[in-house]
C-alpha cells in the first residue's frame, strides 16, 4: 500500500469512475486498474463493485475511503509544515541565553529578527551558563549564547563579542573616588556574588586567583543568581559587587553606582554562541544567528 494508490482509491471513489479517476489522477486507465488490482490483493478484500452506474465503494470501501483521506489530508497539512519551516514561517525557535546574554544581547537580537521575519516565533530559556549548555545538550532548545568557554566535546563554540567584569559601589562608599586599591582589599568588604555556575562567577573567580585571592575568602554578604537583584543589592548597600558593565551602564551614567578602579585588575570576557556538534540547524535558527553577530554587545 503507497500513497499513490491511495491517491487513486480516492479519486474513483469521489468521482465514480475508473476512467475519470484516471483523469484526475493524470495516468492511463489501465494503470488505475493496476493499482486498484494491487491495493486490493494487499488488503485482502474488493474495494470497488463495477456496476452499471459506475465504480461503487464496497463496504470495505467505504472504510478505506474514511481512512484514505486522513492520510491524504495528514500528508498535505505536513508539506505545508515542512514548508513553513523551510520559510521560517510560523515556527517556534528554542534559544538559551546566560544571564547577561539573555537579559541584554538576546532581546534586541529578538527584535531585529522580528522585523526582518516575523513568522518566527522565539522562545528564550534564561539561567546560569552551565543551565543553558546542560539545556542544549539536551536538546531543549537548538543554540546558546553564555559567558564562559563551553569545553565540552558536543558542542561548537564561537566567540560573540566581548563584555568588561566591572567592581561597582553604589555612590558614596567610602572606596569612590579612590586610586590605591588593591585586589587583597577585597578581603575585607563585605560583597554579593553571583552563584557557581555563572560566568560572572567563573570569570572573577579566576581573576582573583591570579592575584592569590580565593573567592571562598572573601566576606560575601549575598549570593545571588541574578544581575539584575545584584545590582539593587549594591544600591540597598549590601555591599560591592562585580558585575557586566552591560548591566550597569545606565547607574553609572547617572551616577546611582561607582566603578572602582583596582590596581593590577581588570576582567573580560568573551560571550560565545554554542551550538550542538553535527546538528542541522532549522532555517530559524541560522537566521537568528545571522541576527545575532551584527548586534553590538559593547
Amino acid at each position: 500500500m503507497n500513497i499513490k494508490q491511495l491517491e487513486v482509491f480516492v479519486a474513483i471513489a469521489t468521482s465514480g469512475s475508473f476512467s475519470k479517476g484516471a483523469e484526475a489522477a493524470c495516468i492511463t486507465q489501465s494503470t488505475v486498474s493496476q493499482h486498484i488490482a494491487t491495493l486490493e490483493d494487499a488488503c485482502g478484500v474488493r474495494l470497488f463493485d463495477r456496476t452499471r452506474r459506475g465504480a461503487i465503494p464496497t463496504e470495505a470501501g467505504k472504510v478505506m475511503l474514511v481512512h484514505a483521506r486522513q492520510v491524504l489530508k495528514s500528508l498535505k497539512e505536513t508539506e505545508q509544515a515542512i514548508l513553513g519551516f523551510r520559510q521560517a514561517d510560523g515556527v517556534e525557535l528554542s534559544v538559551g541565553g546566560s544571564t547577561i546574554p539573555g537579559t541584554y544581547l538576546l532581546p534586541k537580537a529578538i527584535a531585529a529578527l522580528r522585523a526582518s521575519a516575523p513568522g518566527i516565533i522565539v522562545k528564550v530559556e534564561i539561567g546560569d551558563s552551565r543551565e543553558i549548555l546542560d539545556k542544549l545538550l539536551a536538546e531543549e532548545i537548538e543554540v546558546g549564547v553564555v559567558g564562559t568557554a563551553a569545553e565540552n566535546l558536543q558542542f561548537i563554540s564561537k566567540p560573540l563579542g566581548h563584555d568588561e567584569i566591572l567592581l561597582v559601589a553604589r555612590k558614596g562608599h567610602h572606596w569612590c573616588g579612590r586610586t590605591d586599591i588593591a585586589p587583597t582589599d577585597l578581603l575585607g568588604e563585605s560583597i554579593v556574588v553571583r552563584e557557581t555556575g555563572s560566568g560572572t562567577h567563573d570569570v572573577v573567580d579566576a581573576a582573583l586567583r591570579q592575584h592569590g585571592i580565593k573567592t571562598g575568602d572573601l566576606m560575601v554578604g549575598a549570593t545571588i543568581s541574578s544581575s539584575e537583584a545584584i545590582k539593587q543589592a549594591v544600591l540597598a548597600g549590601c555591599g560591592i559587587a562585580f558585575i557586566s558593565e552591560m548591566a550597569v551602564r545606565q547607574e553609572l551614567k547617572q551616577g546611582k553606582l561607582v566603578a572602582i578602579k583596582m590596581s593590577g585588575l581588570t576582567i573580560t570576557r568573551s560571550f560565545s554562541l554554542v551550538q550542538r556538534k553535527g546538528r542541522t540547524l532549522s532555517p530559524a535558527a541560522l537566521a537568528f544567528l545571522r541576527i545575532l553577530e551584527q548586534v553590538k554587545t559593547y
